[in-house]
């Protein structure tokens, strides 16, 4: 990969990473800080706010696992494509021939 390419290839990186860092940071800081203020809506039948902490910051969390693994395989493949290296093959699913 050329030095230009692996220079933007690390800045999107860690561009990525860090505002998926701030996201989990919003989750972890902003949920419980205004829990009091979320407990007066309802979600499925329980407050919101306690909603939020007990089931919904674990698919916020799983979420922004997605996006993470979504954006970096697209921004892996479109470096190599710029790159001109060719895009390694899927291993075979295990017991398949």
């Amino acid at each position: 990969m050329a030095p230009a390419t692996r220079k933007r290839f690390w800045q999107h990186t860690t561009r990525w990473t860090a505002a998926l860092l701030l996201a989990w940071l919003a989750v972890n800081l902003l949920v419980p800080w205004f829990a009091r203020d979320l407990n007066r809506l309802q979600g499925f039948g329980f407050p919101a706010g306690y909603w939020l902490a007990a089931e919904g910051a674990l698919g916020l969390y799983l979420l922004i696992i997605l996006v993470y693994v979504v954006v970096m395989e697209r921004l892996e493949a479109r470096c190599r494509a710029e790159a001109g290296e060719p895009v390694p093959a899927e291993p075979p699913a295990a017991g398949l021939p």
